[in-house]
């Protein structure tokens, strides 16, 4: 009886996982946040996603983190020598969050 609930558990929680990871993985084109995930990586992230053809929208929830718009490769490929996280920019996540001036 447990491992037939300690199976169902572990079902419920690889959909919930796969779940999350299809609402936040990075669409090809369009609004993505991007998470430093070193000190380093949060004071470069502007330029280097800007020289990746990305727009800058917004800072993120999270600090130093942006909401970006742009080509998810060519972004990608910019901040590739750099530790940061891609994700898709939920609205929810990220409607909140200060406009960027440039």
């Amino acid at each position: 009886m447990w491992f037939s609930r300690l199976l169902v558990t572990g079902q419920i929680t690889g959909v919930l996982l796969a779940l999350a990871a299809l609402a936040f993985s990075p669409p090809s084109a369009g609004k993505m946040i991007l998470i430093p995930l070193s000190d380093a990586a949060a004071r470069g992230i502007a330029p280097r996603a800007v020289s990746g053809g990305a727009t800058l929208i917004a800072t993120g929830p999270l600090p130093g983190s942006l909401v970006v718009a742009g080509d998810r490769h060519r972004v990608s490929a910019a901040l590739a020598a750099t530790a940061v996280l891609i994700l898709a920019a939920p609205p929810a996540a990220c409607g909140g969050s200060t406009e960027v001036r440039a």
